[in-house]
């Protein structure tokens, strides 16, 4: 009997840990799946922010005139 039980409770561990790193992969590529998604939209804000930038010093030179 307690040749089975540590037998037994090292599958369970096996399985868990195999599920568990599972786990980690799919939140390790979600995880970067946003980050990427984040950087993507600090890219286009800082490009529109840009043209604002422009558009306002080119009316300021126009109500200047």
């Amino acid at each position: 009997m307690l040749n089975n039980d540590w037998r037994d409770r090292a599958i369970d561990r096996r399985v868990e840990n195999k599920t568990l790193k599972k786990r980690i992969k799919e939140l390790i590529i979600s995880r970067d799946g946003w980050h990427d998604r984040a950087m993507d939209y600090k890219q286009q804000n800082d490009e529109y922010a840009a043209k604002l930038n422009s558009i306002k010093k080119k009316i300021d030179q126009i109500t200047e005139i």
